[in-house]
């Protein structure tokens, strides 16, 4: 029993001189003492104050004693402090001042060294940006831009006195337009006057900086153009597109006097062709220019109404310079005298002035003749030296007053020693449905050959023949131009003379079939039974063909079930035709009929309703 107490006791005693000897451990080894690590301060304990660029910030640290060190770093791992202070006599607080810890927010590392111990670890510790102003709204924000010569304002509503509003011209702050600092009782806002923003429209940005804060993030704010002209009306513009030689005019009424009218070329042009000011005690601007051009354009006219800024362009058409309106050639006639006699080319349907001049081809400039008309007929003669042996052409113009020269008009001559051109009477023209069209020319001698020609100027004939000898007339076979009525023109050549002049002579449309009434047409619409339904025409006669088309305007007839052509003809001693094999829409509809007669074209197409199965 004693040997176990000594035994306990013992063990005890060893107990208590190994933990002492444990807790020495750090103090002394290899001979060197280390004092024990300060107790850190809590976060809570640590406030910082991120003042304006400028103003140093600060950091207040409390809960210490008297002889505390408190020192600030950037970071975990520097070794030298930012800022460092130690708790004065009487006092639990110690202010560090710093010079400036940044404009955005971030963190500092602080530690305190009480007396005895040794600095402790280091206690990280958040802080704010510096304090930012808010930004204006953009609907706090007018924008006046005035006219130029007047400075343009920026006015900002809602700030208190001291808040320094400024204006840029871009959103990074490189352009400053202007500023102005808030008073009190400006019940118009603070207004910043800025020299010009300019005519068009475009966008400013805004800060505001309060007392205490930095400069806000940038408003950005529109504004509109300077307050412009009223653009002109179309119908107060009048072009005036004078021959030339005269200067043409733009004329604009509806205006105020001192208003500047502006002509320019295109949309676009930076300069105007021509200007005028309204005079005192008128509405009207007269813009003359030397000239637009003989052809017809577009002019763009601008009216600038003090002191608004010119208006937008209004694009205006001018018609080409008036020009006279080309002679037919059915009013010249051209007589080839044989040589020693000069040659003549007559115009009729003149007015008195008219002056008129004869080219030899379509594009020379030297005319080889020209006359004018008088007062006392509506008939010119030219006389021309001599246009040659042979057959050929002139150009003709007409050049009436106030008015440019006309087109060139190609008019055919006959050679000299022509035969005489055949009288239009005696020329009978029968135009054929298809290509059996005939010209027939009476009073002929035997041997004398006609020519059919589509136009005055073409070489090429569509038809010709020769009298027999003992005939005084020909039938000439020619497929006529068209189907409608035209004009062809027909010559003669007789033995030992050259070709004649061209006679004119119109000639009728092929016939046309009269259309259907829609009361002739029966259509048998079957129920139940495929392919056969039928439509009927009567009262027409025999050879008549009857057509069916499915609309108006297709180009091929329906077909029957049996695929082909849904038509049929009247046999000969009938008047009905029946088009069979249909298959006709069960809910009812419209078919489109036309009629052919013998001889003529297709009528027409008329519309039959007829009704469901």
């Amino acid at each position: 029993m004693f040997v176990n107490k000594v035994l306990k006791v013992s063990f005890l005693k060893a107990c208590v001189a190994g933990l002492v000897s444990t807790l020495l451990l750090p103090i002394a080894v290899c001979n060197t003492a280390f004092a024990a690590a300060s107790v850190p301060p809590a976060p809570s304990m640590i406030r910082i104050e991120n003042k304006l660029t400028g103003i140093s910030d600060v950091v207040t640290v409390t809960g210490l004693s008297a002889g505390d060190i408190v020192k600030v770093y950037t970071d975990g791992g520097t070794v030298t402090p930012i800022g460092t202070a130690t708790v004065g006599s009487g006092s639990n607080s110690v202010a560090i001042s710093i010079n400036q810890l940044g404009v955005t927010a971030g963190y500092v590392y602080v530690t305190v060294t009480q007396p005895t111990y040794s600095e402790s670890r280091r206690i990280v510790k958040s802080y704010l940006a510096e304090p930012l102003s808010v930004a204006p709204a953009a609907s706090a924000i007018r924008i006046t831009n005035h006219s130029a010569g007047t400075s343009d304002t920026v006015a900002l509503l809602g700030l208190q006195a001291g808040d320094v509003a400024k204006v840029y011209a871009d959103a990074s702050k490189n352009t400053f337009l202007g500023s102005a600092t808030a008073v009190t009782g400006t019940a118009e806002g603070t207004i910043i006057s800025i020299g010009q923003l300019g005519s068009a429209e475009g966008v400013v940005y805004v800060t505001v900086t309060e007392l205490g804060k930095r400069e806000s993030r940038v408003t950005e704010k529109g504004y509109a153009g300077e307050a412009m002209s009223a653009k002109p009306k179309l119908a107060q513009i009048r072009v005036m597109n004078e021959l030339s030689g005269a200067h043409d005019h733009v004329i604009v009424s509806g205006l105020q006097a001192g208003d500047i009218l502006k002509v320019y070329a295109s949309e676009k042009a930076a300069s105007a062709l021509t200007q005028a000011a309204v005079a005192p005690g008128s509405d009207t601007a007269d813009a003359s220019l030397p000239q637009l051009g003989v052809g017809e354009g577009t002019v763009y006219v601008t009216v600038t109404s003090s002191p608004l800024q010119e208006s937008e362009r209004v694009a205006k058409q001018f018609p080409s310079e008036p020009v006279t309106a080309a002679p037919s050639p059915g009013t010249i006639v051209v007589t080839n005298e044989p040589v020693g006699t000069d040659d003549r080319i007559e115009l009729s349907g003149l007015a008195a002035g008219d002056i008129v001049k004869v080219y030899a081809d379509a594009s020379s400039t030297t005319v080889i003749g020209s006359a004018t008309a008088d007062g006392s007929s509506t008939q010119v003669k030219v006389s021309v030296s001599q246009l040659g042996r042979q057959a050929g052409y002139v150009y003709v113009t007409v050049t009436s007053y106030l008015r440019g020269e006309s087109r060139r008009v190609i008019k055919a001559f006959a050679a000299e020693l022509a035969s005489g051109a055949p009288d239009r009477s005696d020329i009978q023209i029968h135009n054929a449905v298809g290509s059996e069209d005939t010209v027939t020319v009476n009073s002929l001698q035997a041997g004398d050959t006609v020519k059919v020609y589509a136009d005055d100027i073409s070489a090429a004939a569509i038809g010709s023949a020769t009298a027999s000898d003992d005939g005084s007339s020909v039938v000439v076979h020619a497929a006529l131009p068209g189907t409608g009525y035209g004009v062809i023109y027909v010559t003669v050549t007789r033995k030992q003379e050259e070709e004649s002049a061209r006679t004119a002579k119109i000639y009728p449309a092929e016939p046309v079939t009269l259309p259907l009434s829609p009361n002739q047409l029966r259509i048998s619409n079957l129920t139940g039974a495929y392919g056969n339904d039928e439509v009927t025409a009567i009262a027409i006669k025999p050879g008549d063909t009857i057509k069916l088309y499915a609309d108006a305007v297709i180009a091929t007839p329906m077909q029957t079930v049996t695929g082909i052509e849904a038509s049929a003809s009247a046999a000969l001693g009938t008047t009905t035709a029946t088009i069979g094999s249909l298959q006709l829409n069960g809910n009812g509809g419209r078919l489109y009929v036309t009629v052919t007669s013998q001889g003529k074209r297709e009528s027409s197409r008329i519309v039959k309703v007829y009704e469901a199965e």
